[in-house]
């Protein structure tokens, strides 16, 4: 639900390319409609310690396919796309957890961190 998305974002958000919440919530919001059936496998999370200012920085990994994609995928171990995420989360006046920044980058398969190919050996044995 890309409008439920945007209650995640703190107003002043910026992503590593300038887009504040709307432009990041419409990146999203095309994607999901340019492709159908999109299935994320969340893999590696890495928690930072909250900083002085009060960020805290999380790490995470996810193998992302679509539609036929997908279907390959399952039927002749076609891989995923793998994306590493880094997040910037403070807390709003309600005192929930809100993004301030992100930024990401596709890897490849050998340069998931090792907890991410524990978890994609564990989704996909046969990998």
């Amino acid at each position: 639900e890309v409008a439920g998305l945007a209650e995640l974002f703190l107003p002043d958000y910026e992503d590593f390319e300038g887009r504040d919440k709307a432009g990041t919530v419409h990146l999203v919001g095309d994607y999901l409609a340019r492709y159908r059936g999109v299935v994320i496998h969340v893999l590696g999370v890495r928690f930072n310690e909250i900083g002085p200012d009060g960020r805290a920085d999380v790490e995470c990994e996810i193998a992302l396919s679509h539609g036929a994609a997908e279907v390959l995928r399952k039927l002749v171990r076609v891989g995923s796309e793998y994306f590493r995420f880094r997040f910037e989360l403070r807390k709003d006046e309600a005192g929930a957890w809100r993004f301030f920044y992100a930024e990401w980058e596709e890897i490849g398969i050998y340069e998931l961190l090792p907890e991410s190919l524990d978890i994609l050996r564990k989704l996909f044995p046969d990998l």
